[in-house]
């Protein structure tokens, strides 16, 4: 008899979810994570009574049919952590302009036509993006019904899963300054207009206006916390500072795992919720061409340069806008090149959760996270260059928060290095594969190993890593005769 039915490589969203749902079901569960805490670039730290999000700002999902909230339900925790609706869930600073995105669609749009007056068609293009939402979200809830009925395949993957958001905005609107406001999300999903998905582009959007955005009280760590408590609640094992290095496969089968320190685990089925060049090699040599051939085929997205600062600050006048993007010029397609990154050209998002959140620092200060979105490539010594980088985004900051530098009490970088580090993503990639027209699933060929979060084809970002999971445990289920 094997040790555990499945074994999931690694602690982020996508690992979660999946080992939660397979938990919730019964099925004998280990989560094998190599850092001190779970969650991925679902985590926070502490610096001198500053909490601090290592990456993420903000996600969707804790509405009454959230993903997120459906979890926490299965995993009967819901009462164990708190979450706060960011409203407004952003505002972006142009030259000559500031718009701020309300929760409510409608005065969002009201706004963009006061700013844009002669552009007649927002309203139809809003109306598109909620058709292409409504649709990927009927087939998402689809993989949370039990049993094993089909959900239907997006109508919008066929229609429209060659566009770019670029083009879509174009078949609607006209002015290019509007274009590029409704593009400053770009951002987050790490590519420009003209190259990133209409699909995706329209999911995130419209996600925030219909579930909402949110953030967990006193920071990410929470959430992944919380998970890890609901799983071994449900009888789950969790090790933490477990390094899997060696998947064992027998007859093109995954068996089991291996750990640093030498410990074999043994399982019906393996879930990998780790980088996707790292889970082949720990497969062996004979299938590192497996991994060369989806390089060769998919692009790995973009990574960061986050600055972490802690400032003894009024932010008063920023009123509740707690995510800031700061757009020094409305050319966003030229922000990615990223051979210019960290120039007065580029832009940069600020996340001030304690202007909403009091517990994420001490009295009268706020925890700042600073992100520009760059290339691993960009330094040949990311540690050389850390300090003066840092002080040519501090100078843009200043553009938003006058005088910061005078009041910094803490402040420290994380380069594209450092998240390859931590987290073991292939040149610190932010959201795994770039989310272009047509990225699709990608399976594994070797039988009953998975993939779960944001390296298997679903997309990046922690709402389309906890469906992954939930992908991922459903096949398990049906393969394990039980139901989701």
């Amino acid at each position: 008899m094997k040790d555990y039915d499945v074994i999931v490589i690694g602690s982020g969203m996508g690992g979660l979810s999946c080992a939660g749902i397979l938990a919730s079901r019964g099925l004998r569960v280990l989560v094998l994570e190599k850092n001190p805490n779970p969650g991925g670039y679902l985590t926070s730290f502490k610096r001198k009574g500053f909490i601090f999000d290592s990456a993420v700002d903000c996600f969707s999902g804790m509405d009454e049919k959230g993903a997120i909230k459906y979890l926490l339900k299965k995993l009967e925790v819901e009462d164990k952590i708190e979450f706060i609706k960011i409203d407004p869930i952003r505002e972006s600073i142009f030259p000559g302009m500031r718009i701020k995105t309300w929760s409510d669609v409608d005065v969002y749009v009201e706004s963009l036509k006061e700013l844009f007056p002669t552009e007649k068609n927002i309203d139809g293009f809003f109306r598109k993006m909620e058709e292409i939402y409504n649709d990927i979200n009927i087939w998402a809830a689809g993989i949370l019904q039990d049993g094993d009925n089909k959900s239907t395949f997006p109508a919008v993957l066929i229609k429209y899963g060659s566009l770019t958001y670029k083009n879509l905005m174009d078949n609607y609107l006209y002015n290019e300054k509007l274009k590029s406001v409704l593009s400053d999300r770009c951002f987050f999903l790490g590519l420009p207009p003209s190259k990133i998905s209409a699909i995706s582009m329209a999911v995130l959007l419209m996600s925030y206006f219909i579930s909402g955005a949110y953030r967990p009280v006193s920071g990410c760590q929470r959430l992944s916390d919380v998970l890890v408590h609901g799983i071994k609640k449900k009888g789950g094992s969790i090790f933490l500072k477990k390094e899997v290095t060696k998947i064992i496969t027998e007859n093109n089968k995954a068996i089991g795992v291996v750990t640093s320190d030498g410990t074999s685990y043994t399982a019906q089925h393996v879930v990998s919720n780790i980088d996707y060049m790292q889970t082949v090699s720990m497969l062996g040599d004979k299938y590192i061409f497996e991994s060369q051939n989806i390089l060769n085929e998919f692009e790995i997205s973009p990574s960061f340069f986050i600055l972490y600062v802690g400032a003894k600050i009024d932010l008063s006048f920023l009123g509740t806008s707690s995510s800031i993007g700061y757009f020094p010029s409305y050319d966003i397609e030229k922000a990615f090149d990223f051979t210019k990154s960290f120039t007065d050209n580029t832009p940069v998002g600020l996340t001030i959760p304690t202007i909403i959140d009091s517990s994420m620092s001490p009295q009268n200060s706020h925890s700042i996270a600073v992100h520009e979105l760059t290339d691993y490539a960009y330094s040949k010594s990311w540690k050389e260059a850390k300090e003066k980088i840092s002080e040519r985004i501090l100078r843009k900051v200043e553009k938003i928060i006058p005088n910061i530098k005078k009041q910094i009490i803490h402040i420290e970088a994380a380069t594209p290095v450092t998240l390859e580090r931590y987290t073991a993503n292939f040149k610190g990639a932010a959201y795994g594969w770039q989310q272009l027209p047509w990225l699709r699933p990608i399976k594994s060929r070797i039988v009953n190993l998975y993939l779960a979060g944001h390296w298997d084809g679903l997309g990046g970002g922690v709402i389309a890593a906890t469906y992954s999971g939930f992908k991922t445990a459903k096949e398990i289920l049906k393969q394990s005769l039980y139901k989701i």
